[in-house]
């Protein structure tokens, strides 16, 4: 069994050229084949919609099923509407949102959304295996650690992992979808190993940048970047899916930066997307360690610094470096 989000908005979509995103819910996927559509190919059931406030019906055939297209800061979205009202729900189908953006920009007519491989829908956040860590011992393979293994912070501490995921993806999976392709981050791009080395993050995955014009806009003089508003096609480039990758997952009591590379990146920080591309068995497991994740919206707490969006990544890109200690 996997998991997708279902996104509550506040509007019927074809009645308004922007739609708030206002909740999202972690829904199991309980069908016997391999596409979200309407009607169902078999007339089963696809989603556990159990858990979602006044969904109607039990999502053998949805309230509605269309497509829509709009935009997040410039960067495109495309999801399918389940229900039309009371409330209104949505699934991500392309691009990225996160409770509180606005989708703008939807094209108000009413297509008929084709049916979505549930496989196309997860993303994944996390480091690839080979990367370096700085450690009380010195930069250790990220592959190496162990819970309980002590990592040093950007608050200058040391803080022992209590968790360690990992997710192999072949070079066939990366073909089909090639969104999750890693982030190459080249030797020396922000400044004199930084990174110390190549460096390898999924495109979701954030690190710590600093610009005047990001002070001037954000009044921040530190925030989290995502990789894939840093791509450049130079320095910083997405690469073809030409061989699997591992990506490898860190997590700790709360959402820290680590140093990998010379660079200091985020943990894990396990929110509604990510937590809902995990396996069942994987979710127990966290939800044994942390009962507080089964309370999405107050459950692990913030992030360690403010977070930009990857259209804001892109207007500043040309202008970011990255922080020692600060």
């Amino acid at each position: 069994m996997k998991f997708i989000t279902i996104y509550e908005i506040d509007v019927d979509p074809l009645g308004s050229a922007n739609v708030e995103v206002l909740n999202a819910y972690q829904v199991a996927i309980v069908d016997n084949d391999d596409d979200l559509e309407d009607p169902d190919a078999d007339g089963g059931l696809q989603l556990d919609v159990s858990g979602v406030p006044s969904f109607i019906g039990n999502s053998t055939d949805f309230q509605t099923f269309e497509i829509y297209n709009g935009d997040v800061g410039g960067t495109p979205v495309t999801f399918t509407l389940l229900q039309f009202s009371n409330p209104q729900y949505i699934v991500v189908t392309s691009g990225e949102v996160e409770v509180g953006d606005t989708i703008a920009n939807t094209n108000n007519t009413i297509v008929t959304a084709p049916p979505s491989e549930y496989e196309t829908i997860p993303t994944f956040v996390c480091f690839t295996s080979g990367s370096l860590i700085l450690t009380p011992s010195g930069q250790r393979l990220i592959e190496t650690l162990e819970p309980g293994d002590e990592v040093i912070t950007a608050d200058g501490a040391t803080r022992p992992v209590r968790w360690i995921g990992r997710r192999q993806l072949s070079a066939q999976e990366l073909k089909r979808d090639p969104h999750l392709c890693p982030v190459r981050i080249r030797a020396g791009s922000f400044a004199k190993d930084c990174p110390s080395r190549d460096l390898l993050i999924s495109p979701q995955h954030r690190i710590a940048v600093t610009s005047a014009m990001m002070e001037l806009y954000y009044f921040e003089p530190v925030m989290l970047a995502p990789a894939k508003g840093m791509v450049n096609g130079k320095a910083i480039e997405q690469l073809s899916p030409e061989q699997g990758v591992e990506y490898i997952h860190i997590l700790f009591d709360q959402h820290e930066l680590v140093n990998v590379e010379g660079i200091w990146s985020e943990s894990f920080f396990p929110g509604d997307t990510t937590m809902s591309a995990m396996a069942p068995a994987t979710k127990r497991e966290l939800f044994d360690l942390f009962p507080e994740l089964r309370c999405p919206k107050t459950g692990y707490g913030e992030t360690a610094l403010p977070v930009l969006k990857p259209y804001e990544v892109r207007m500043m890109r040309s202008n970011l470096s990255v922080p020692g200690y600060w």
